[in-house]
């Protein structure tokens, strides 16, 4: 009942507090952790901010709205808020959180998601299930190594910056329908599943990739040539690994999904949970060069039409000529 919640009292920060450790620098001990999940909180009143020496705080499944009561200690190592009613991170901006390399901030209220460089060593943020609909203002991280968004309402990834130590992006579950702003040069998985992709234009952001996780896009088998696939194989030069489940091209395939892949990007080593075998390397051969033929059949009918167009208009032309010259 919301009459039960609380703000965080001494009471509760005495039994909450864990993990007793000689202080850095010396000079005695103090406890290093601080777990106060599901205490049933609603703020973290005026408290906390004096243990100094906290290394790890745990605030899962509760109330809490504002955590600037925890922004502001120099030994913090990791944040662990989810589950919680956190609407904005103005907070963040005024952060003494020198050590601090791990957030996580999932299953909360966020609607955007301000820059992150104040946490300068922050290292894994999980950011998944909120409301985020934009990264603008979200910008540059430098050593920023995973970063978690499932789950939120991101269209595009304007405003994301350059994320140069990223290697693995989780992006599952949003309302991407372009993948502009992505920018992540050292970026070794990104997670695309459940998304309403058509196009994989300006993948080239993740240029070092080996796994690509497309599951359950909108990828076409349209064009027989299937473009968006063999975009792949120039942008995502490293690609080993790519799952494809549940878009509209798989359907396509055949039987042998392995082979039109490799026909089209051929560097992949494993398709779905599937590894490439000599056989379906053999098969896509005999693909890529029916896909070639087909081009070419497809770009010949193409000028055939055009010419027909263009000799019908030139006749049109010619007669309304004749006739103009017959009435004059």
């Amino acid at each position: 009942m919301a009459e039960d919640w609380q703000p965080l009292t001494h009471a509760i920060l005495k039994e909450s507090l864990k993990d007793i450790e000689l202080i850095v620098g010396g000079g005695g001990f103090a406890f290093t952790k601080l777990d106060c999940s599901n205490k049933e909180l609603n703020n973290l009143g005026n408290k906390v901010q004096t243990y100094k020496e906290l290394k790890h705080i745990v605030l899962s499944e509760n109330k809490v709205e504002d955590l600037s009561a925890v922004m502001q200690l120099p030994h913090l190592l990791s944040l662990k808020a989810d589950g919680n009613q956190v609407k904005d991170l103005d907070c963040v901006a005024n952060a003494e959180l020198p050590w601090c390399q791990r957030l996580d901030l999932s299953k909360n209220k966020l609607t955007k998601l301000p820059s992150l460089t104040p946490l300068h060593r922050l290292r894994f943020a999980n950011i998944a299930e909120n409301q985020i609909e934009s990264l603008e203002g979200f910008g540059d991280h430098p050593v920023l190594e995973v970063l978690e968004l499932q789950g939120n309402q991101l269209t595009s990834l304007v405003g994301m910056g350059c994320l140069q130590s990223l290697r693995e992006l989780v992006l599952e579950s949003n309302q991407l329908t372009s993948l502009e702003g992505l920018n992540a040069p050292t970026l070794t998985r990104l997670a695309l599943g459940s998304n309403p992709l058509e196009s994989l234009k300006f993948i080239a952001g993740a240029p070092q990739c080996s796994e690509l996780d497309l599951k359950d896009c909108k990828l076409s088998s349209e064009d027989i040539q299937m473009p968006e696939l063999r975009r792949l194989a120039d942008d995502m030069p490293v690609l080993k690994r790519i799952i494809l489940a549940g878009n509209p091209l798989v359907e396509a395939f055949g039987e042998n999904p392995r082979a039109e892949v490799l026909a089209r990007v051929p560097q992949v080593q494993m398709v779905e949970d599937e590894a490439v075998n000599d056989e379906d390397r053999e098969a896509s051969v005999t693909r890529a060069q029916e896909l070639v033929v087909l081009k070419e059949e497809a770009e010949k009918a193409a000028r055939e039409e055009e010419e027909r167009l263009a000799a019908e208009a030139a006749e049109a032309e010619a007669a309304k000529a004749a006739e103009a010259e017959g009435g004059g």
